[in-house]
């Protein structure tokens, strides 16, 4: 392989990189270990001590690593010996213990891997002292190393394989009790989405159906504006029982934002202050998701409603309150921050990542989705999200003066440094505090993998760039 080619296989794999440690990611390669090995070759399982018995060489690596390059002296066994029996242009894939998808930049015919010295190793040189290679990761240990020439090392290797025996397990269909309701994630009127424990789907019958031990008729009184006054008749259920006992509120939950079918949402607390979901009104009544009622403020007949519709009572008797009804509601999406108003085209990703702990609020239960981002504040969040195991350098590895190391986001800082997704400054700084553009987000995304800008981020918008943004960005690299 050319040096052309192999900068344009270390691009490619810069891209793929970022996926280690993806939270709720499994592997695209399924292959099962016998319980004594320690590395299945060709099929066949073997352990350590079987692979250090063969015809070993020592080695020395150069790569790329933080604070420049780094060269490696290794013992191992090369895949020339290991692959003896292979055709020189069979493609070899390889996995790692820890499912590293950036490994699938390895694979290459025998040829090239021999080319380029390929190794297995599974010791290294510290100072004057050989010592065995031993990775921890969430999935347990591994002992070997790949060693190529040109391309840093891919850690705790236990497959090597020829392209094709190892299978990609066939996509699979959630089974129907993750969710509840007679409808499903494809087709339905209505959906409680976000955090809780199982989602909603529904129909109206269906809707009805589930919220029948719990259904009430209620009165609310209005007043608009202009001054009308009267009583509206509704029957449906309240929204603490829908959220209480038809779904299960996640322990983070914090408010729910209402959205109709026109786009229109409303956004409301989970307390009993005024207005919020468990408020009662001056007549005794609680916010109601509604099935049937008066009509209109002209018609008073009573009629079924095509679509739910939201009955807020009154707090005093001088409260202009039906004007702030909402009507043809087709979804509630339950959220741990109250402000989440008129972004919901975000909240799916904010909620997501809020609940694998990789955004945090503001304090109050708010989440400041217009807020400004800083480089600190993205690189953790795409940190947590894509390497949470990140480590704390140690004092050698600490290249920028203005990085807290110690801190919160220190150990996500040499992380992106390392994976080439973010760079200081000429003066040597790295700028934790300063702003990001959305240019300069989706740059980063970019280099952390990110293909497609996703819906609801410009990427020709100037300015800064928004929290609400940031989690959007972060919520659709994690989903590719």
């Amino acid at each position: 392989m050319s040096t052309k080619g192999l900068i344009k296989g270390k691009t490619v794999r810069k891209l793929l990189s970022v996926l280690l440690c993806l939270l709720m990611s499994a592997s695209l390669l399924t292959f099962a270990l016998a319980d004594d090995a320690d590395l299945m070759l060709l099929g066949e399982a073997y352990t350590r001590d079987e692979i250090a018995a063969m015809p070993s060489v020592e080695g020395a690596y150069t790569y790329s690593a933080s604070g420049g390059e780094r060269t490696d002296t290794v013992k191992g066994v090369l895949l020339e010996v290991l692959l003896a029996d292979v055709d020189d242009d069979a493609v070899i894939d390889f996995q790692s213990v820890d499912n590293w998808a950036g490994i699938s930049s390895y694979s290459m015919t025998k040829g090239e891997l021999v080319e380029l010295n390929a190794m297995l190793a599974y010791m290294r040189l510290d100072g004057e002292e050989w010592v065995d290679y031993s990775r921890d990761t969430d999935n347990g240990p591994g002992f070997f190393a790949l060693y190529v020439e040109g391309m840093r090392v891919a850690h705790a290797v236990n497959i090597v394989a020829l392209a094709g025996d190892v299978e990609e397990p066939e996509p699979e269909t959630p089974p129907v009790d993750e969710w509840i309701g007679d409808a499903s994630p494809d087709e339905h009127d209505f959906r409680i989405v976000g955090m809780v424990e199982q989602p909603g789907y529904f129909t109206m019958a269906g809707l009805i159906e589930y919220s029948a031990d719990f259904a009430q008729t209620k009165e609310y009184s209005w007043l608009n504006m202009s001054g009308s006054v009267d009583k509206d008749t509704f029957t449906g259920i309240y929204f603490e029982d829908l959220l209480e006992k038809i779904v299960t509120l996640d322990c983070c939950a914090a408010g729910i934002i209402v959205t109709a079918e026109d786009g229109y949402s409303s956004a409301f607390t989970l307390d009993d202050n005024p207005s919020g979901v468990f408020w009662t009104d001056i007549e005794g009544n609680k916010m109601m998701l509604a099935w049937n009622g008066t009509e209109s403020r002209t018609d008073r007949n009573i009629v079924d409603c095509a679509l739910p519709r939201i009955a807020i009572g009154q707090k005093n008797a001088d409260d202009v309150n039906r004007s702030s009804w909402t009507s043809r509601i087709i979804e509630i999406r339950v959220s741990a921050f109250v402000d989440m108003r008129g972004f919901g085209w975000a909240a799916e990703a904010v909620e997501a990542l809020a609940g694998a702990g990789i955004v945090k609020g503001m304090g109050d239960n708010r989440f400041d989705p217009a807020g400004n981002l800083t480089r600190s504040q993205f690189i953790t969040m795409l940190g947590r999200a894509l390497c949470p195991d990140a480590q704390t350098p140690s004092e050698e590895e600490r290249v920028f003066p203005d990085v807290d190391y110690d801190s919160w986001y220190g150990a996500f800082v040499k992380w992106a440094v390392d994976e080439e997704i973010v760079f200081g400054y000429e003066d040597g700084t790295f700028g934790p505090e300063l702003n990001l553009t959305v240019e300069h987000m989706l740059l980063m995304a970019e280099r952390a993998g990110l293909t497609d800008v996703p819906d609801g981020v410009d990427a020709a918008a100037p300015g800064w760039a928004s929290r609400a943004q940031a989690a959007v960005v972060v919520y659709a690299l994690m989903a590719q």
